[in-house]
């Protein structure tokens, strides 16, 4: 089996990271209770930077540093979510 190229490998993450994060938590759920790191904004961030991908990926190809970025940024909120009881 081959590896995948940059293009099929962003596309790959992006589909995982839409099944994996919960990004349709109410707001009373995300901010309830004891917090440790912000649940809210990390949610925030990764919803835009993976919006900007899926509507970027037909006309820039990304990078291997892109993939990384964006691998990194969704286990860092993982890691928050997991952390404050959302996941």
């Amino acid at each position: 089996m081959s590896k995948p190229n940059c293009h099929d490998a962003m596309t790959l993450m992006l589909k995982e990271i839409r099944l994996k994060i919960p990004f349709d938590l109410p707001e009373t759920t995300i901010c309830g209770g004891d917090c440790r790191g912000c649940s809210k904004k990390m949610l925030e961030l990764l919803d835009t930077e993976a919006s900007y991908w899926e509507s970027m990926i037909d006309q820039q190809v990304p990078t291997l540093a892109d993939l990384k970025n964006l691998q990194l940024l969704a286990l860092r909120t993982f890691k928050i979510l997991h952390r404050n009881h959302l996941v």
